[in-house]
């Protein structure tokens, strides 16, 4: 079996493929057995768009862990769960909050302001379901979605691959296109809760920016850690002016 992965390992293309599937198929398992959990867990707890998720993330983590021990000789070693090197956190910070904010402007003047007004979608929501509370947010979103997502997609496929980040294209390596860009695809998965084109097409530019620096950095400092903070931040950052807009709603209605 070990000699079979390192052979795997050692084309670049073969790599690719097989890390690709083995994400596609702890993805839609997490999914189904997720669903499945879900339908059990509604007859003694009430379940929303976030509470449900938990499992399927969940169900993601640990396969995702398993994964990584299966084809590493039982160690997370090499797999990115290691102290960041060179990494300059001040400067990685700023960048990494210009580059969020800047593509989530960008995203959403192109797809929300001009494309949804000359084309108006014919049916669907334009953003996410209302949670109960901000501390939901933080812990299943912010928090949970971002360690079980990342231990995925920049755990074992960006580290299943990492052996050739020697091919590039502009300037970024094969593992960190196909880490970022199967993350982004990820977040298809909302066409299935009545979310319109446009929306989800905002969503996917961005977490397909997300995933690319935050993979960028889990080569760059091969860590995990702080693809962990980037995909936190920008979960921070997407949701903050919602915010400030509940916030400010909240204030002017008390003032009444």
């Amino acid at each position: 079996m070990q000699s079979f992965i390192q052979q795997v390992r050692k084309n670049p293309w073969l790599s690719l493929i097989f890390a690709v599937f083995s994400g596609g198929v702890v993805f839609y398992l997490s999914s189904y057995l997720g669903s499945l959990t879900n339908c059990w867990i509604k007859q003694f707890v009430a379940l929303n768009f976030y509470t449900a998720n938990v499992f399927m993330k969940g169900y993601m983590l640990l396969f995702s862990l398993l994964l990584i021990l299966l084809v590493n000789k039982g160690s997370l070693r090499n797999y990115g769960f290691t102290k960041p090197e060179k990494l300059r956190y001040v400067r990685f910070f700023l960048i990494s909050t210009g580059i969020l904010i800047g593509a989530f402007i960008f995203a959403n003047l192109i797809f929300n302001g001009i494309l949804r007004n000359i084309f108006p979608p014919g049916s669907g929501k334009a953003g996410f379901p209302e949670t109960q509370s901000l501390l939901q947010r933080i812990l299943t979103i912010w928090i949970w979605s971002s360690i079980c997502e990342e231990v995925l997609t920049r755990g074992f496929i960006q580290g299943f691959m990492n052996k050739h980040i020697n091919i590039r294209f502009l300037k970024l390596s094969l593992p960190v296109w196909i880490s970022g860009l199967f993350f982004g695809l990820m977040h298809l998965s909302l066409l299935n809760i009545n979310m319109d084109v446009w929306f989800i097409s905002f969503i996917v530019t961005n977490t397909t920016v997300i995933g690319l620096l935050a993979a960028y950095y889990r080569e760059k400092t091969k860590s995990i850690y702080p693809a962990f903070f980037v995909h936190f931040w920008a979960n921070v950052i997407l949701t903050l002016p919602l915010i400030i807009m509940k916030f400010v709603s909240f204030n002017s209605i008390c003032n009444t």
